[in-house]
């Protein structure tokens, strides 16, 4: 057998700006590279939103379709844990694609999501805690997948869920959260350790982070299969590269992508003559093409009465050699006081998104009710305030409308 995995594809990630078509991009050469495979996998967050525009869901369907039309030996078997009618005929044709959702599809449970919808079209199989099992040339192979949660949720999710791997066949398990010591944002913990991932899988697949990394775990292997593009920019993806990887059973193939901007980080320290600094590195990069990203990273201190510097002369200057980011983190001399006040505010601030999921929390908590407040906070959003005040009112105790 020969199965491709790959992660984060961040479909419409930037539309309509100048970094708008690389995901497009990126999924295209993800799956050209994956042709001779019997399998593909994607771990999460194939969409940029929840809701993506319809330009960024036909384009992004229209890819997937091609894999539709080659022609594979893979054969479905059976489902675990999902409903096989919501399995079309059209989804096992060719060379099937699983997949699970990730967080920035995350909608409530009662809502059709993106990657739903891609398997409404038949365009591939979608799981959310469950399993799809298909025969490759006589190699039985067992598909576990568990969709972006809450992390405050993920380790409830997983308890519940409890996979078994399946007996006689290759086991790989598909995971979309932040799992200790791998942590997306540290504003956003954990629940789940890298120890709490259930015993038994060959092959542990990771999305969400998105950078890339192969180690030993549970007697199988742990692979962080990192993105196809860069988004938030880290230090990992300037030196790591982008990749897809191929499985076949034991071992794990990395394949570098190519068509990828070349990601560039300086960091700085302020001094008078920042800006004359800057100026000369980015004249020392030859020019590339695609356009490289550049993030130029300034930190230290600012002295008393000195005002912010404005680099917006240095941005058109070299807009059209590279797509440029000045981050400024700089200090003020005297004003500890101040900005130890605004660190913490920084640190502690939440989202409308947030402070609406922490007052519904309370309100459910009064009610002593079990439906979480991801689900009621995705109804509002969307509008069906009448539902949500019944349940906060306690008139209605489910999220189905009566």
């Amino acid at each position: 057998m020969k199965i491709a995995i790959f992660s984060d594809t961040h479909c419409g990630f930037k539309y309509g700006e100048e970094r708008g078509e690389d995901s497009f991009i990126a999924l295209e050469e993800a799956l050209a590279k994956s042709m001779d495979c019997d399998l593909i996998l994607n771990a999460g967050d194939m969409f940029d939103t929840r809701i993506p525009r319809p330009e960024v869901f036909a384009r992004t369907a229209k890819i997937l379709s091609r894999i539709q039309s080659i022609p594979s030996q893979t054969k479905f078997v059976n489902s675990i844990g999902k409903n096989i009618e919501d399995i079309s005929p059209s989804a096992v044709r060719g060379i099937p694609m699983v997949a699970i959702h990730g967080t920035h599809e995350r909608r409530s449970t009662t809502m059709i999501n993106p990657v739903h919808s891609l398997e409404h079209s038949g365009l591939l199989i979608h799981l959310e805690r469950g399993a799809v099992v298909f025969d490759i040339n006589g190699e039985k192979v067992a598909i576990h997948g568990m969709s972006g949660v809450s992390e405050k949720y993920a380790k409830e999710a997983l308890d519940e869920w409890n996979p078994q791997p399946v007996e006689g066949a290759t086991n790989i398990l598909l995971f979309h959260q932040s799992v200790n010591p791998y942590i997306y944002s540290p504003l956003d913990p954990p629940t789940v350790d890298i120890t709490d991932l259930p015993k038994g899988f060959d092959l542990y697949v990771l999305g969400h982070m998105h950078w890339t990394e192969v180690r030993d775990l549970h007697g199988g292997k742990l692979l962080l299969a990192g993105s196809t593009i860069p988004t938030s920019i880290h230090a990992k993806e300037a030196t790591g590269g982008k990749y897809i990887f191929k499985y076949d059973g034991k071992n794990i193939e990395r394949v570098r992508l190519e068509n990828q901007r070349k990601v560039i980080i300086e960091e700085l320290e302020f001094d008078a003559g920042i800006k004359d600094k800057i100026v000369n590195i980015l004249t020392s990069i030859p020019s590339q093409s695609p356009k490289p990203i550049v993030v130029v990273k300034i930190n230290g201190q600012l002295p008393k009465d000195v005002p912010p510097p404005n680099f917006r002369d240095v941005e058109e200057r070299f807009k059209d050699k590279f797509i440029l980011y000045i981050n400024k983190k700089l200090e003020v001399q005297d004003f500890e006081d101040q900005i130890e006040i605004f660190k913490r505010l920084r640190d502690n601030r939440m989202s409308p998104e947030e402070h609406g999921l922490k007052i519904l929390n309370e309100s459910l908590k009064q009610l002593g009710g079990t439906i979480k407040t991801d689900d009621i906070f995705d109804l509002l959003v969307e509008g069906n305030s009448d539902l949500i005040f019944d349940i906060l009112t306690g008139k209605q105790k489910t999220l189905v409308n009566i």
